[in-house]
């Protein structure tokens, strides 16, 4: 199995691979921008653009060599692994068609991503294409929340009026996602414009992120923040500590008052707690002991993929005779509880793995002023995965495109830093033999 230190591979010019590659780029910043569903709300009708772009893309990653490439890092295995998992666990699920097809739904449009991202991408400027790609599709989320935005004028919580990450807690965690891929042009854009506007959508999206009330999003902002002061370089830091509380207080001050009561309401001792909030906590601490509960019954295939909702709506009398028929809101025990602790394994695996890789380049880069760029991708990348897999503890964010998209952006980052490292080198030592 290949580590991202081997020997870097330079890879000669394919126009079919480059064409593929920008397939696969207009495919992922459509998957960030969610921008084929405002496609279809706003003319009424269906355009297929995930279609259209996403199946010459696959035809690419499979004629260019994509697979084999992305196969150059450790996280492709234990994602491919987790869906060869789920399935095995098909014949043993609750209910085999639905769990087959999610892993039908999951094979053909979320998993690819990894080979995508993985396989079509093996220059640097390449990976910094697939990070705009990223930036462009949070500004489209950004805009999309401005004109489609629910709640918050009311004091309610801010929502999308449609699409998959409509409700308050996947927007957020969406957002959280891909904010960082924004404060990296804000960091790193040559135009002074580009950085202000980037770094002024960062503060909207902020605000956007408090809007939704979700205080799993809080968790990870607070987690996204540790890592930034651990991390961040010198410069980094100061103005963290500098900007960041002046920020705070404007965007709180901007929230909504039952908004924030919201945000701080975990128990109900407190006497500004908000009902509803208090009602969630505890419906997400019952499924969350129900989710270990199931993964410790059916340890080795689980429930099946998908299938915690309806066993829990079926098995538990807590209203009537049904149980609340909920997802786990917990997407590390809604894998466990549904693929079994196997496959959980390698769920947290490919996580794991991801971050590795990324410390790895992190490290090479850290020390090498020539690299600064290279850090500072890789810082804000990694930042990104620190804020999402904080908030998907609190979302069912098992089976989408997210996190398979970014162990094969990490893949193609680490094997593309390698050539970079060794040609900035060879750079280096010829302008001091000249001079």
């Amino acid at each position: 199995m290949a580590d991202a230190g081997d020997a870097p591979e330079v890879v000669p010019p394919d126009p079919l691979r480059s064409i593929a590659f920008h397939l696969g780029l207009l495919l992922l910043f459509l998957r960030i921008s969610m921008l084929h569903q405002v496609q279809t709300v706003m003319m009424g009708f269906n355009l297929y653009l995930l279609y259209l772009f996403g199946i010459p893309a696959i035809i690419g990653v499979v004629a260019a060599g994509g697979l084999r490439r992305a196969f150059r890092g450790r996280p492709a295995y234990y994602w491919t692994g987790f869906a060869i998992w789920m399935f095995l666990a098909i014949p043993f699920s609750s209910y085999r068609r639905g769990s087959a097809e999610l892993l039908l739904t999951y094979l053909r449009t979320d998993l690819i991503m990894l080979f995508v991202t993985g396989g079509l991408a093996v220059t640097w400027r390449e990976c910094k294409q697939l990070m705009h790609a990223i930036a462009w599709g949070a500004f489209v989320n950004l805009m999309c929340a401005r004109i489609f935005l629910k709640g918050m004028g009311s004091e309610n919580r801010v929502s999308l009026e449609f699409g998959s990450i409509s409700n308050p807690n996947d927007l957020a965690a969406h957002l959280l996602l891909a904010l960082p891929f924004l404060l990296w042009v804000a960091m790193n854009s040559r135009f002074i414009l580009m950085r202000l506007f980037a770094m002024l959508g960062v503060v909207y999206g902020l605000y956007v992120i408090l809007g939704t009330g979700s205080r799993g999003a809080l968790l990870a902002l607070g987690a996204a923040s540790v890592y930034f002061l651990v991390r961040g370089t010198a410069r980094q830091r100061l103005v963290l500590v500098g900007i960041a509380p002046i920020a705070a207080a404007v965007l709180l001050t901007a929230v909504p008052t039952r908004i924030l009561q919201r945000l701080t309401s975990f128990s109900a001792n407190s006497a500004d707690s908000v009902q509803e909030a208090i009602e969630s906590s505890m419906l997400r601490e019952y499924l969350l002991k129900t989710s270990i509960d199931y993964t410790f019954q059916h340890p080795l295939f689980g429930l099946g993929p998908g299938q915690f909702s309806s066993f829990e709506g079926m098995h538990n009398q807590i209203i009537g005779t049904h149980g609340y028929w909920h997802e786990a809101h917990n997407t590390f025990t809604q894998v466990s509880s549904e693929c079994g602790i196997p496959g959980a394994i390698l769920f947290i695996a490919g996580i794991v793995s991801t971050f590795l890789l990324l410390n790895r380049t992190f490290r090479q880069a850290r020390n090498r002023p020539d690299c600064a760029d290279i850090r500072a991708a890789v810082f804000c990348v990694s930042l990104a995965l620190v804020a999402f897999c904080t908030a998907i503890a609190f979302v069912n964010f098992a089976y989408f495109f997210y996190l398979p998209a970014m162990a094969g952006l990490a893949i193609a980052m680490s094997k593309a830093a390698q050539v970079e490292f060794q040609s900035r080198s060879q750079t280096t030592m010829q302008a001091r033999a000249a001079s």
